[in-house]
């Protein structure tokens, strides 16, 4: 398991109006500056020995380089994740002698715990603890925010220390860090109701905080009674500027504020920011919905595709950050995390694809999208069987001959492959463009079977109707030597 713990350059470099207890790297006088480039070169070579103990010297120094602590972290965690053998309590013991230095001396009980604990264990429960009580007691917030961080992604079974960090972040009124937080907690344990009042506050605060705008705003007055507000909404949503979707969120953020068990407020405010294209904070929304209507199915539908859309989107800026930075200094790493998303990603949808189907096994649209996903994972032989039972639905069936002819062809049944286009292109009468798509891979299985006759057969049928189709019209010209 890899850490969280890596900065963005500007974050290294700026810590930002949070960061008053964290210095950053154009802040380290220069012999520190150049330890820490040191250190950079080392952990780009994967050396995590070298640059732990340069990472070490820097921290020694100036503890509050808050983004050296996290590049330390991540060094221990790569240097330890392959090691095992059995734990003999030595780091329980070195800890327990620690504590009692925590008020006296906080720096150095976070430079001991760093180099004789965390080095070796960088997950060790007690460890993390201490460093954190001794962060807050050297009035480095910043740096304890970041152990409590560490603990949970060490140990995301154990709900102490999520309920830790979730409290850590409501004190510090980081509102959007808490909810979410918190909304992990109710997922894995619906029954505990101490992170799911804290899960609705948190996510009340962070609407109502997202929307602080300008006091002299022109709607703020349209918006005094909620008759106002209800008309606003009632006008055509496709002809609702930005401003007048803002003036209905703070409305409805108030509204939900009063009583965040609503569930058609809960369901407003998801649309609201669904049309102002913020797909984060609608799908938390969302989901909150989805657990107080007892799991409607067409909340959970909604929670899926956004899901899919924010999981997509991410990939998608990586892949566009790897294509506009070639040479970048750890670009093999960022298309080893672009792999490692796409192939989570694609586990993911599955697994949620799977889940909606068992809850509800006789819904064969739903059978449909999962097997759309294990189509696009490559796993076409798991697909096979829920396509065959969607073909049932007449709204699915041409779709789902479509799919099953692509399955069957990727899998070497050929002859299944073509019967699936054929009766599908049969009971299409119009040339449009699910009967093109049919007719193109009908003609390239042809192709691949060398019946080339019956593949231009194919080809001709939508060159006639759609010159521009794909390649059609090289390959049929091609054919006749034009």
């Amino acid at each position: 398991m890899e850490t969280n713990s890596m900065s963005t350059a500007a974050e290294a470099e700026n810590p930002g109006e949070d960061g008053s207890d964290v210095v950053g790297v154009n802040q380290l006088p220069d012999n520190l500056k150049k330890l820490y480039l040191k250190a950079e070169s080392a952990l780009e070579l994967r050396n995590w020995g070298y640059a732990m103990s340069l990472l070490q010297a820097v921290l020694k120094q100036e503890p509050k380089f808050l983004h050296g602590r996290k590049q330390l972290r991540l060094a221990s965690v790569k240097e330890n994740e392959n090691k095992k053998g059995v734990k003999l309590g030595g780091e329980a013991l070195k800890v327990m002698k620690m504590q009692g230095q925590v008020k006296k001396d906080p720096l150095g009980v976070i430079a001991a715990v760093e180099k004789d604990v965390l080095a070796t264990d960088p997950y060790n429960a007690q460890a993390g603890q201490l460093l954190y009580e001794a962060a807050v007691a050297a009035e480095m917030p910043m740096t304890a925010g970041f152990a409590l961080e560490t603990l949970t992604q060490g140990h995301p079974d154990n709900p102490k220390f999520y309920h830790q960090l979730g409290d850590f972040y409501l004190d510090r009124k980081k509102f959007a860090e808490a909810s979410e937080i918190f909304g992990k907690l109710t997922e894995k344990d619906r029954s505990d109701i101490v992170a799911t009042k804290k899960y609705k506050e948190a996510t009340a605060q962070a609407s109502i905080t997202s929307q602080k705008w300008d006091a002299d705003g022109d709607w703020r007055d349209l918006l005094k009674d909620k008759d106002t507000a209800a008309n606003l909404e009632a006008d055509n949503k496709a002809g609702m500027t930005p401003e007048m979707l803002r003036a209905q969120l703070e409305v409805l953020g108030a509204e939900y504020a009063e009583d965040n068990n609503n569930l058609d407020v809960c369901k407003r405010l998801a649309d609201t920011y669904e049309q102002l294209e913020e797909w984060e904070s609608a799908l938390g929304y969302y989901e909150w919905a989805f657990h107080l209507s007892a799991n409607d199915p067409s909340l959970e539908k909604k929670v899926a595709t956004l899901r899919e859309r924010i999981s997509k989107k991410q990939t998608h800026d990586l892949e566009a950050f790897i294509a506009e930075n070639p040479e970048h200094p750890e670009i093999e790493t960022y298309k080893t995390q672009l792999a490692e998303a796409k192939k989570a990603q694609a586990e993911t949808l599955i697994d949620e694809a799977q889940k909606r189907v068992d809850r509800n096994p006789t819904d064969n649209e739903l059978r449909f999208e999962l097997a759309d996903k294990l189509f696009t994972a490559g796993h076409y032989k798991d697909a096979v069987k829920h396509l065959q039972a969607a073909k049932r639905s007449p709204s699915l069936r041409i779709k789902v001959m479509n799919m099953l002819g692509q399955c069957y062809d990727n899998m070497g049944i050929s002859d299944l492959a073509i019967q699936q286009f054929e009766e599908a292109i049969a009971e299409l009468s119009v040339m449009d463009d699910t009967k093109k798509d049919l007719l193109y891979n009908q003609g390239l299985i042809f192709e691949k079977t060398g019946q080339e006759d019956k593949a231009l057969e194919s080809y001709k049928q939508i060159y006639a109707a759609d010159y521009d189709y794909r390649d059609v019209a090289e390959r049929v010209e091609k054919s006749y030597g034009v």
